[in-house]
């Protein structure tokens, strides 16, 4: 394995965002759960309004009730809702998978950079992006890496 690369590849960006993002998935979930309540806490305040409109003062026939809320301006203020809770969610995704990916990116790295130490690659070095977190675990695991290395020179000249 060659070093750690400091970006990722196609493959990479495509498939670990599914496992990089499971906390995000709860957020989402989280998120989704808040605005169905919301809904329907907006739903029955309207629905027991509207009983009691409809109870005052008895304006239409119970057959042909609902045509009076479910009108043009009604369909089009729920289009609306609908449509920002569907931005909501996009814009959502985006960030969390922004966020993820500067930290579970990083800590990928850092995965495959001890697995090479642990099979005695005391040569590799990591690196990540700048903009990354981690960076100081990054340099602390390099020198790490440069101090076995150079304890593995010094056992080898101590052998020879």
């Amino acid at each position: 394995m060659t070093e750690s690369r400091g970006t990722r590849g196609l493959f990479s960006s495509i498939v670990e965002p599914f496992r990089q993002l499971r906390f995000g998935v709860y957020a989402i979930l989280l998120s989704v759960l808040f605005l169905l309540a919301a809904g329907w806490i907006f739903y029955t305040a309207f629905m027991d309004q509207y009983q009691q409109v409809m109870g005052l003062f008895n304006v239409v026939d119970e057959d042909v009730q609902w045509e009076l809320v479910t009108n043009d301006i009604f369909k089009k203020h729920v289009w609306r809702v609908a449509g920002l809770f569907l931005v909501y969610l996009v814009a959502l995704c985006w960030i969390l998978f922004k966020i993820s990916h500067r930290v579970y990116g990083p800590l990928i790295s850092v995965e495959r950079f001890v697995e090479e130490l642990a099979a005695g690659h005391y040569q590799k070095r990591l690196k990540i992006r700048q903009k990354d977190d981690l960076q100081r675990l990054t340099e602390k695991l390099n020198s790490l890496a440069s101090s076995l290395e150079g304890s593995k020179a010094g056992a080898k000249a101590r052998s020879d």
